[in-house]
Formats: structure tokens, sequence, C-alpha cells
């Protein structure tokens, strides 16, 4: 009988333990749970152990349209909030991108690298772009959007991009009311020039 009992607590010991076993953290999952977004449509994450995710935003995905290559910082470089840190290229547009914070770029994202399209079907997970070791982040995250600001920031930059295209709307929308895919690509130099100064804070290129 005793036996028996033995077996049994071993058996629910082994079973609790395999219940608690925590799964390894995913840094690209990461991204989803706070972003604060910066108002060139980058964005970062503080990880758990005080680094930062950079990456571009949905609304900067789908203005640019389909990536074609992403381009950025090497490694130990410096960059700072507010300036172009990188760019990514759709087409014939390449678009300077302004980092959201400032430190030294400790990662690059290999993936996105080989896969730039990742960019545009992940923007907040496996299309992250870099990591960077941050200075002083704590105060930079006062320049940037997060919660409930900046969703309502970024629904006021879809109503300005719609006020944009007011005399055109057919350059802007397809069927259902989606932006249209690669509108950078169907905007003339112009147009573009006026978007990427708008909504990227860039000249472009």
């Amino acid at each position: 009988m005793s036996l028996i009992i033995a077996l049994i607590v071993a058996t629910i010991i082994v079973l609790v333990r395999l219940f608690r076993k925590e799964k390894p953290a995913d840094v690209t999952k990461a991204v989803l749970v706070k972003r604060y977004v910066h108002p060139g449509h980058s964005w970062l994450k503080i990880t758990q152990d005080g680094d930062v995710i950079v990456g571009l935003d949905d609304f900067g995905q789908s203005v640019i349209g389909s990536i074609d290559e992403v381009r950025l910082p090497r490694l130990l470089q410096k960059v700072r909030q507010g300036e172009v840190g990188l760019e990514v290229r759709s087409g014939k547009r390449v678009v300077p991108l302004r980092c959201p914070v400032t430190g030294r770029v400790i990662e690059k994202n290999e993936m996105v690298l080989n896969n730039p399209s990742l960019v545009n079907s992940s923007p907040y997970g496996d299309g992250w772009l870099f990591k960077v070791r941050p200075s002083k982040v704590n105060v930079q995250l006062r320049n940037l959007f997060t919660g409930r600001d900046a969703s309502r920031w970024q629904d006021s930059e879809r109503a300005e991009l719609g006020r944009f295209f007011s005399g055109t709307p057919a350059l802007m929308y397809q069927d259902g009311g989606v932006l249209l895919k690669d509108l950078a690509e169907k905007c003339s130099d112009e147009e573009w020039a006026a978007i990427s100064k708008q909504f990227f804070l860039v000249d472009s290129k």
C-alpha cells in the first residue's frame, strides 16, 4: 500500500512541475504588450532586460506598401531619437525613418533582412527591425505616444491621409475602404514627397 501511495505522490509531483513549466520568452510577441510610437511612425517596446525593440508601425507599412529591402544601422552604431536611423525600400521609393530612441544598436533582425515582407505581414511581431541598448529611455518616452493617445493619434493620421487624397479618392482606397496596396508606387513624385514630409517627417528619395 505504501508503495502505491509513493507512486501516486511522485506522479502528482511530476505533473505539477510540467504544468508550472514556463515557455521561453518570445521577443516578437512581447512587442504586442505595450508599444510607444514616434510621430514618424516607428515604434519601440521595452524588453524585460531594459533593452528596446524598434519597428515600423502598421500605418507606416501600409502607406509605404510592399517592403522590398530594409537597411538597418550597423551593430554598435549610436542612433538618436528623432534622427534618421534606417531606411526601407518599396519599388523605386526609398523611405528614411526616424528612430524612436537614443542608444546603441545591439542586435538586428536577420529574419527581416532576409525576408523584408515580414514588416508588412507582422509589423509588431516577426517584422521588428533592431534592438537598442537605450540611454535615459524614461526621459525619451515623454516624446512618444502610447495607449489611448497612440490610438487616437493614429486615427487622426488615417483621417489626414484621407483628406490628402480627397481630390483623387480612387488613388487611396480599393473596394471596402481598405488602403490601396503599394500606394507609394501609385503616387506621383510630388504627392509622395508631400506624404513623406507630413507622415514620416522626412524628405523623400
